[in-house]
């Protein structure tokens, strides 16, 4: 009997449910905010939108365990770990088992004053807010600059990153100046359109990211759906396009 790819029967319903959950991990990332870094020997000014110290004198932003594979080409294709994220859920995680170990990174909200423009050339952003993602290395430079500073919300660092290998967020981080939060809340105002009466009024866009919006928890089963056949990462930073983002 010739082999036919056609599928059938519980073969057909199985691939119809598949397709269906796929659909809805896709929608799942759909109008997220795009995370900041930078190329190779790039600098990029920022200002932190967040960043308080906590009750013993450091930092103490979100957390999470967090995986970077390659997918459809690319890399930084990021999956929280579900099993180091929140042991208690007793949550397995299949890229934990596929031999890749995941990083932790700390959440911040930064507004990257970069001009950058879209991959059509038809839209220009500027003082675009950004999710600032931090490995252990990095944060620990943020959090003496925040001991020092009284915290980062506020300050401004024209920040830059020296060589392929370093963090993609940047290794290095020059002090420019730090501003009162309200101030800087007036500064960045972004319009806003009431969809029950198409109102439009200003609101400021230097407000933290909502994290958990932002950020897709997974369970076991929703991470083996959403890898499909990602390759385990060798080692390295290796960031998209950032002209693709837009």
């Amino acid at each position: 009997m010739a082999f036919s790819f056609l599928k059938t029967g519980k073969a057909s319903a199985e691939l119809a449910t598949k397709h269906q959950k796929e659909q809805e991990l896709r929608k799942q990332e759909q109008g997220k905010m795009f995370r900041f870094w930078m190329k190779e020997n790039e600098e990029a000014r920022i200002t932190f939108v967040d960043g308080d110290l906590g009750p013993e004198g450091y930092l103490t932003p979100p957390r999470y365990y967090e995986h970077n594979l390659f997918q459809a080409g690319k890399w930084n294709n990021f999956y929280v770990c579900p099993k180091l994220t929140n042991p208690d859920s007793k949550d397995e995680c299949p890229i934990c088992e596929s031999g890749d170990r995941p990083s932790l990174v700390a959440l911040f909200t930064v507004i990257d004053h970069r001009q950058v423009t879209s991959k059509d050339k038809t839209k220009v952003y500027k003082d675009t807010k950004r999710l600032l993602v931090a490995k252990p290395g990095t944060f620990e430079i943020l959090n003496k600059h925040a001991i020092k500073r009284q915290g980062l919300a506020g300050a401004t660092f024209d920040a830059s990153r020296v060589g392929d290998k370093s963090a993609s967020v940047g290794s290095m981080f020059d002090f420019v100046e730090k501003q009162p939060i309200e101030q800087l809340k007036a500064l960045y105002m972004t319009e806003k359109i009431d969809p029950a009466t198409n109102v439009k009024s200003k609101v400021t866009n230097f407000t933290p990211a909502n994290y958990e919006k932002e950020i897709t928890y997974r369970t076991a089963e929703e991470l083996a759906v959403a890898v499909g056949s990602a390759t385990v990462p060798t080692g390295g930073e290796t960031p998209v396009d950032y002209a693709n983002e837009l």
